[in-house]
Formats: C-alpha cells, sequence, structure tokens
C-alpha cells in the first residue's frame, strides 16, 4: 500500500479538527470562501447562524402565537380551525426538528403550480440537508413548507402566519409614517429642485430596508429617526449609484414604466410608496408595477393583502396628510397608474440568473420597464446568486447575465455577500467592524444598465 504523503496527512488532520458534526454531516469551523456559495455548512458565517438560530426562533414564536391567539383564530375562521391548529402547530414544531437535526429536504406536497418546480430544483442540488445547502435554497423551502403546512388544511388555506408581527410593524413606526405623510405632501406640491428631493427619498427608501422582521427574527423595530439622521447616515452607504440612478429615472425618452419589486411591509412599505408616487408625480413614469409575493414570505414581505391593509390604515387615519396620500394611491390603482403584480417566480429559489429560463414571461415583463428597482436583502441575494463575491467585483458581473432591463437595487447590508465596492473599502470595514456585513447598518444604492434582451 502506498503511504499517505506526509503533507496531505496534516492537511487531513487539520481539516478534521475545524469540523463539527450535525446528524453526522460535517460543518466546516471556517469562514465561506471566496466564489463559494452561502451555506450553513461554513460555521462562521451568517447563513450558520440563520440555519442554527434564526429559523428556529421565528418557527417558535410563530408555534408561540398560533397558541395565545388560538380561541381569535378560532371566531375568524370557525371552530374546525381550533382543531386544525394542533396538527398546524405538530407540522411547525416537526419542521423546527427537522432543520435543527439536519434532515433532508423533502418532496412539496401540494397541487400548486410551483411545488412541481421546487420538488424538481431540490433533486437536483447535490445537497439537500439544510446545514449543506445553499443557504438561500434552505431558506426558501422552509418558508414553502410552512405554506404547504397551511394548505393541507380545510379551514386555515388563507391564514397569514406572519400577518400580526407585519401589522404590528407598520403600528410601531405611525410617528414615522406621519412625519413622511407631511414631508412628501409638502414636496410634491413643491417642485422644486427634484433631484436632490429625489435622491433624499431614495435614501429614506433605501434605510427603510432595516425594518426587516426576519433578520430581526419577529421583532419590531422603531424606525422613526432615519428622517433626522439621514445626513449622518452617508458614510454608511458603501456603494453609492444615486446619481446613475437618477439620470434613468429621469430619461424621458423610450419606456415609462418603472418596476419595483418589493421586500418588506411596514414602514419600508410606505417608503416604496412614496417613492413611486414622487416618480408618478413629476412624470418620470406613467405607470409604476409593484411586485409583491403570493404567499407569507420571510416573515415580513409584502403581500396584496398587506399591501391593501395599509391603504386601509392611511384612509382610516385622522392625520390630514396620512389620509390624502391613503385616498390619492387608491385612485392610482382604480386608475391603474399603479399596477400590482403576483408571480410564482419571487417565491422560489431560484436565483434571478435563472429568471430568463425558468420565467421568460416575467423576464420580457419586465424589459417592458426603463428601470427595475429591486428592494431588500432577499432580492439582492438572489441577484447575485447567493455567492460570496470578491467585495470589488463589479455589479453588472455579479449579476450573472440578468438584466431584462436597467437594474437598481436598494439595500441595506444584513449577510456576508456583497460587491461593487471599491477597492480596500471591504477590508477597511472589516478592521473597524468585522461583523459589518450582517448588522444592517450598511447599505448599497447599485446599478446596472447592461442590459440582455432575450431572443
Amino acid at each position: 500500500m502506498r503511504p499517505l504523503n506526509s503533507l496531505f496527512f496534516a492537511a487531513c488532520c487539520y481539516i478534521y479538527t475545524m469540523c463539527e458534526c450535525t446528524e453526522d454531516v460535517p460543518i466546516m469551523d471556517i469562514t465561506t470562501p471566496r466564489n463559494a456559495s452561502l451555506s450553513g455548512f461554513y460555521k462562521r458565517s451568517f447563513a450558520y447562524f440563520t440555519i442554527k438560530e434564526r429559523l428556529p426562533r421565528i418557527l417558535t414564536q410563530s408555534i408561540d402565537i398560533l397558541v395565545r391567539k388560538k380561541e381569535e383564530i378560532g371566531k375568524e375562521y370557525g371552530e374546525n380551525a381550533k382543531e386544525e391548529l394542533k396538527t398546524v402547530i405538530g407540522e411547525i414544531s416537526k419542521l423546527k426538528y427537522e432543520i435543527q437535526t439536519n434532515k433532508p429536504m423533502q418532496e412539496i406536497r401540494s397541487d400548486a403550480p410551483d411545488a412541481k418546480l421546487y420538488n424538481e430544483f431540490v433533486l437536483q442540488q447535490p445537497n439537500k440537508t439544510y446545514f449543506t445547502a445553499v443557504w438561500l435554497h434552505a431558506e426558501c423551502y422552509m418558508y414553502r413548507r410552512i405554506r404547504e403546512i397551511f394548505e393541507q388544511t380545510q379551514s386555515l388555506q388563507s391564514y397569514d402566519l406572519f400577518q400580526i408581527q407585519k401589522r404590528s410593524s407598520f403600528e410601531a413606526n405611525l410617528a414615522a409614517v406621519l412625519q413622511l405623510s407631511k414631508y412628501l405632501v409638502l414636496k410634491l406640491a413643491d417642485g422644486q429642485d427634484v433631484k436632490s428631493e429625489f435622491i433624499k427619498l431614495l435614501k429614506l427608501n433605501l434605510w427603510g430596508n432595516q425594518c426587516d422582521l426576519s433578520f430581526s427574527s419577529g421583532i419590531v423595530e422603531d424606525c422613526s429617526d432615519w428622517f433626522q439622521i439621514l445626513d449622518s447616515l452617508q458614510p454608511n452607504i458603501v456603494s453609492d449609484q444615486s446619481e446613475d440612478v437618477w439620470s434613468a429615472v429621469s430619461d424621458t425618452n423610450g419606456s415609462q414604466i418603472i418596476d419595483i419589486v418589493l421586500d418588506n411591509s411596514g414602514y419600508e412599505l410606505f417608503t416604496d410608496l412614496c417613492l413611486a408616487d414622487f416618480l408618478i408625480t413629476h412624470k418620470f413614469a406613467r405607470s409604476i408595477r409593484i411586485y409583491v409575493k403570493n404567499m407569507s414570505w420571510f416573515v415580513s414581505d409584502v403581500m396584496k393583502r398587506d399591501f391593501d391593509w395599509t391603504l386601509r390604515q392611511l384612509l382610516a387615519s385622522d392625520d390630514k396628510d396620512m389620509k390624502y396620500l391613503g385616498e390619492r394611491w387608491t385612485k392610482y390603482l382604480v386608475d391603474k397608474v399603479w399596477v400590482i403584480i403576483e408571480d410564482d417566480f419571487f417565491t422560489l429559489p431560484h436565483d434571478y440568473s435563472l429568471m430568463a429560463a425558468t420565467a421568460p414571461a416575467l423576464y420580457r415583463q419586465m424589459a417592458q420597464a426603463k428601470v427595475v428597482i429591486f428592494k431588500g436583502d432577499l432580492n439582492y441575494r438572489k441577484l447575485l446568486g447567493e455567492k460570496n463575491w470578491e467585495p470589488s467585483t463589479p455589479f453588472n458581473v455579479a449579476l450573472q447575465g440578468f438584466g431584462p432591463s436597467k437594474v437598481v437595487s436598494l439595500r441595506t447590508v444584513k449577510c456576508q455577500l456583497i460587491c461593487g465596492l471599491e477597492p480596500e473599502v471591504a477590508e477597511a470595514l472589516s478592521s473597524k467592524d468585522p461583523d459589518w456585513e450582517s448588522t444592517g447598518k450598511y447599505g448599497v444604492i447599485q446599478y446596472c444598465d447592461d442590459i440582455r434582451k432575450l431572443d
């Protein structure tokens, strides 16, 4: 037998010492290597922390809400719902156990069209357990399993597991909503210095992305300070292409449709709608198409019912500015100036580089827009393909061929994934704050005009 090379043997011993096992699967006690997919396989990563701590915590909180709200749910959905809640709670507990013990992802049992795509996608993946799969795939799969649990009931199919947190997020930030309402109504009537006001709203919209219930594990945060401290946050925008975004949206040639792919409900959604109104009022778009999720997703992602509920809150407000905006925005919907769009693709585990092949109709639809604005961290992860790029990698390269139209990303940095930074910026930030990529304290406004049309 040929003797084992001593250097190779030493390397094997080192790797063994760097591992821990989760249900007989080794977890590497290292950070995510450059150009590798984000995964719970790397212990010193936010992906590992999410799968080990955050996702089970979200499920535990969900179970707690269902137990506490059992009587209310029974009154709204019928007595049978109270019995079915026992099954739901048991299934969510089972899902939590599967995640914590790194079980393989099971087949989605559903007649919904997306279930077939999910099952085919998971089957194609080389790693199918929660800690070894690509983080994006594992996290999306968890939320799709939650949806499956409610699909299997008779009385709770329309129940939104995260509705209470989403509505609490809006209500906890009414002071911030009120303040921005007054500002927007004033500026809509003003018409002065439109460029600087657009960029200010753009940055308010960026920082609104900090209100993310998935990131905070369902804890509602106060967002009221950002309006006063906006200027002081400028150094925290580590990639700022606001000028390029302004040039793109203010171009009055060609298409006058702007697409916005939403992220979170609550205060962030309100900032999204303020930006959309500003674009319509100043004739930078004749139509705004607003993309929402079609199921409960990542705790706080916007569904159509969340959008509608937000408008109802504005219409019912005693504040004249909030009520005025509620009436104005309702008319936009009636007149189809704003159009709400749901598409299964946004709740698939596929990254955006796969859209052209998986959802060509959606890709062609986005190609009609002069700009597509993607909000938030999850959209950023899907734009970059859940890959740990070298931070100086240009945004257009990291998009990996995705470009139905000009692409804008507004995202507060909540995981170890970023691109488009000037050389040495990431190193300087890491030396100051080793965890800077997972704090939500930094943001990017990034832009790409490398358009790739389908044949």
